[in-house]
């Protein structure tokens, strides 16, 4: 719930930009954009006081500005969960659309003890959790190129094409062949290799 002379501040993230919204008193609201980088992140830090309460959505670019906010302010930054963040938002008035707004009007609307927050990871569990994200993006391109690889045969009218048919690359090899006379090399040959680079990407992580 709001208290005298605290302002409340919602910071929006997306993947290179950010949207920050401040709740002011009597209903006074102030908002800007920037983007995530290193540089970008200072512009909002330095709007902030150390009497505000910030808050971002769960994510590892949330938890590392929430860091740097208490650090570099001193305010109270929360990191909330998501997954709860969507009922709440159901429930808000429809004309909050932005985001960025919604977050400083929750920190408005509820207690402290009571705000869906999601738990920061220490410096130690992020870097534990850098190898598991980079499998997950290899093993994300990897699928990504088998499935346009499986339409590129069903645009072609060959609609028998399995996935295991083309997920190992001795099999895929054999299937890719089925193409010969259909496409143009080149068109044939970047399909290939973009699923052949996948692969290898991932078996140099299952070698561990």
């Amino acid at each position: 719930m709001e208290e005298a002379g605290t302002r409340r501040v919602g910071i929006d993230l997306g993947k290179r930009t950010r949207e920050t919204a401040i709740a002011g008193k009597n209903g006074k609201t102030a908002a800007g954009n920037g983007k995530t980088c290193a540089a970008g992140r200072q512009a909002p830090y330095r709007k902030l006081r150390p009497g505000d309460k910030a808050a971002l959505e769960a994510g590892n670019m949330a938890f590392a500005m929430a860091k740097e906010i208490e650090a570099a302010v001193g305010c109270k930054a929360h990191v909330l969960n998501p997954s709860r963040l969507a009922v709440i938002y159901r429930s808000m008035k429809k004309t909050d659309k932005e985001d960025a707004l919604k977050l400083a009007h929750i920190l408005e609307d509820f207690w402290e003890e009571r705000l869906p927050t999601a738990a920061v990871p220490s410096d130690e569990e992020m870097e534990r959790r850098k190898p598991l994200s980079s499998y997950q993006r290899e093993q994300g391109s990897r699928t990504r190129a088998i499935n346009r690889l499986r339409a590129l045969f069903v645009s072609q009218g060959i609609t028998t094409m399995r996935r295991k048919d083309l997920a190992r690359a001795a099999a895929r090899g054999l299937s890719v062949g089925r193409l010969s006379g259909r496409l143009s090399g080149r068109r044939r040959s970047a399909f290939w290799n973009a699923s052949r680079f996948a692969t290898g990407g991932l078996r140099l992580w299952t070698r561990g």
